[in-house]
């Protein structure tokens, strides 16, 4: 699953631009589900809604049922956000599979797929 997220990664770049952060998170509550967390300068008020639909049109798509029934929310959130903040702390690729607390929240297990901070301090 987490090779067909960075195919949707990958295309989302191809069609927006770069991703501040893109993370696959097992967090609080939900042990057994995932949540996906994305940050780009791109997504705005205006098109926030739009994204959002073609993100879960691509998962679709992609993933199995099975795994797309893993999948229990959908954040989009803008770079300013505590959690992007936080998460932007560890490198793109990295899998976390210890318990650590980020922005009050039990992280179980997570998968770093983009994190871009040198494109925060750009501002793009």
């Amino acid at each position: 699953m987490v090779n067909k997220l960075i195919e949707i990664l990958k295309n989302m770049e191809k069609k927006h631009g770069k991703v501040l952060m893109f993370a696959l998170l097992k967090m609080d509550e939900l042990t057994n589900k995932w949540s996906i967390v994305i940050s780009a300068p791109w997504i705005t008020a205006e098109n926030r809604k739009e994204i959002f639909l073609e993100l879960i049109k691509a998962t679709n798509q992609s993933l199995t049922p099975e795994e797309s029934i893993t999948i229990a929310r959908i954040g989009l959130f803008p770079q300013e956000e505590h959690i992007v903040q936080e998460l932007l702390q560890y490198k793109e690729g990295m899998h976390i599979e210890e318990k650590v607390q980020i922005n009050g929240n039990i992280i179980h297990e997570a998968y770093i797929l983009a994190s871009n901070s040198n494109q925060q301090k750009q501002g793009k």
